[in-house]
């Protein structure tokens, strides 16, 4: 069943030529001076300096934190100016607070007005469904990230976050939440301190379920006094592809068979998920590099579910689609920086040896189309993954179809047969191309999606 979610403004997903042109976007590169220049570096003149109380200002109204008016009453940790300087590149942001927050407090103070639930674990984080007490059914999603110590535990652990690596995420958080079809941002924090037991718990339970060896960086991490956190709050966007793909959850009521996504459901998602991705381009040469199914969340759209719990079909798309996580991600999102945000996934070749899942096969096709030059501007890398998540949609259709459904999974698979044909000759460019020939052929989906309760 769709989970209830509170509504945090509209998103219309309508005809994507006409969004492309209401943009009318200047190159990054060619922002004028004015233009959201980066605060600057802080510096503290007393090396055990505790610094004021920060401001946990609300960016937009619809995008506060769940538990805004508190805030004020969590302990502030002192740190040494080894580590303020090591914090730097995160501490400049104004989305992230100005102080080291003691993690037992945050988490008394967080737990007296919600629950948390840990919902994933991945490779640089632990990721919670975090519940109102005071309003049940309305959620916010909390993701913890362990951060690189400056020197000694954790200072060469590849699992733990480098602060240039959470700067980069949070500047790709609070850019891109401006367009449709991308996770929206609240606010970052730093944390420091051991895990609590609680947390520890739950974390544990949801290892021991999900298979999950729980000897990792979390287990390591944990139990550290001094351990610096990146803790990263955005809405709720539902549940993951992945899961409904492979049965983890029953995403909706009753249908014919709920276990398998409808031919119309799989054109709703990968339209979405390409016109987000051609949108983003425009704006700021955006590259995902991490489109798993995993990064590609569902919600029921509004009007979806009648009363009796049976899904309705109407000219509205029936699943919202929201794309997270970019840690892997590559954009050019400060007018004030001339160089791109990315990660030098060379870092990392372990990424390029996997085996078994196909997506391993789109992290060295990826590199081969950058030829190691992470920072350039490879849009390609978006048509991989499109290409991607077509193929492995159709493999999971549902087969039960009327006529016109039939010759829509025929034009879907001759969609992912000339995406495959255009990849190899490379005369397919990025994800704006896929969006004009789905225009020119009508594959595009319905034209409005809305976020069910709004």
């Amino acid at each position: 069943m769709a989970t209830k979610t509170r509504a945090y403004g509209k998103r219309v997903n309508d005809n994507i030529v006409l969004q492309l042109e209401r943009l009318n976007i200047r190159s990054p590169q060619k922002a004028s001076q004015g233009e959201e220049r980066r605060p600057p570096r802080i510096a503290y003149e007393n090396p055990e300096r505790t610094p004021e109380r920060p401001k946990f200002k609300k960016n937009k109204k619809h995008r506060k934190s769940l538990i805004f008016d508190q805030c004020d009453n969590i302990k502030i940790v002192s740190v040494d100016s080894k580590t303020w300087r090591h914090l730097n590149l995160l501490t400049c942001l104004s989305e992230v607070s100005t102080a080291v927050l003691d993690f037992a407090d945050w988490f008394r103070v967080w737990t007296s007005h919600c629950n948390f639930i840990k919902i994933a674990q991945g490779t640089y984080g632990a990721v919670f469904r975090i519940e109102s007490k005071a309003e049940p059914g309305t959620f916010t999603i909390g993701k913890l990230m362990p951060l690189r110590a400056p020197s000694g535990f954790g200072s060469k652990t590849k699992e733990f976050t480098a602060p240039g690596a959470g700067h980069n995420e949070v500047l790709l958080l609070s850019r891109l939440d401006e367009l449709p079809g991308f996770v929206q941002f609240r606010k970052a924090e730093i944390l420091q301190g051991a895990v609590p037991a609680v947390l520890q718990a739950a974390s544990a339970e949801f290892d021991a379920a999900h298979g999950d060896d729980i000897t990792t960086w979390w287990t390591r991490a944990c139990s550290n006094a001094t351990q610096l956190w990146l803790f990263l709050e955005m809405t709720d966007a539902g549940t993951d592809l992945e899961a409904v793909i492979t049965n983890q959850v029953q995403f909706r009521p009753k249908t014919l068979n709920p276990q398998a996504l409808t031919i119309l459901e799989i054109r709703d998602i990968f339209w979405q998920v390409a016109s987000a991705l051609a949108l983003a381009e425009q704006r700021f040469e955006f590259e995902h590099r991490d489109l798993h199914l995993g990064n590609i969340c569902l919600t029921l759209a509004k009007d979806i579910v009648s009363d009796s719990g049976h899904a309705l079909w109407t000219n509205k798309a029936s699943i919202l689609v929201t794309i997270i996580d970019y840690t892997l991600s590559r954009a050019c999102v400060s007018s004030s920086v001339k160089s791109p945000t990315y990660s030098d996934l060379e870092k990392d070749p372990a990424l390029f040896e996997g085996s078994g899942l196909p997506q391993y096969d789109v992290y060295r096709d990826m590199r081969s189309e950058l030829e190691g030059n992470w920072a350039s501007y490879r849009p390609r890398t978006n048509v991989l993954w499109l290409h991607h998540l077509l193929a492995t949609l159709l493999e999971n259709a549902d087969t039960y179809r009327g006529p016109e459904q039939n010759q829509l999974a025929r034009d879907l698979a001759d969609l992912k047969q000339w995406m495959s044909e255009s990849s190899e000759d490379k005369t397919l460019r990025n994800a704006q191309d896929v969006v004009r020939y789905c225009e020119r052929n009508g594959h595009n989906g319905p034209p409005e999606v809305e976020r069910a309760g709004e």
